[in-house]
């Protein structure tokens, strides 16, 4: 067990100088937040994929968002140079997280439109009329979320 805790944890000597112990604790957390990030996303993944083979609508969308959030994690992690305060003015750091932000959101609506045009499909091969209300409901809500992220900048 200790083998391979020593080839995961970093190197227990620690450096001298205070920044490069930061730096070198930044990236151990954010390789292993990424991953999580990816763990998370493959359970969304796997839990959408079933869902859908077993035609379960209503756990298709909290299933797609788990996914679509681990995918986020991931992203945020990749992205951790856009946050950095010391090498760009403030309206750069700003529209860099408006435009993550809205790019996210547009996503993330997109992926709620999807869900509710299946789940819509679904509704009228079972001709469910209680299930096509929650898929033009859900379908609606994924329409406005793409749409509200479009304008964001308007309110800046």
């Amino acid at each position: 067990m200790f083998p391979m805790l020593s080839v995961i944890l970093p190197d227990s000597g620690a450096p001298d100088d205070p920044a490069l112990l930061a730096q070198t604790g930044l990236a151990f957390f954010s390789t292993w937040i990424s991953r999580i990030g990816g763990l998370v996303a493959f359970i969304g993944a796997v839990k959408f994929a079933l869902s859908i083979k077993a035609d379960e609508t209503r756990d298709q969308l909290p299933a797609l968002l788990t996914m679509v959030s681990g995918f986020m994690i991931q992203a945020a992690i990749a992205n951790l140079g856009v946050f950095e305060l010391a090498t760009a003015d403030a309206e750069t750091i700003f529209q860099n997280i408006l435009l993550f932000i809205g790019r996210w959101t547009r996503r993330v609506g997109a992926a709620g439109t999807l869900v509710g045009a299946v789940m819509f499909g679904f509704s009228i091969k079972d001709n469910n009329a209680v299930g096509k209300v929650a898929a033009l409901k859900t379908f609606a809500a994924g329409a406005i979320v793409v749409s509200v992220s479009g304008i964001l900048y308007t309110f800046v």
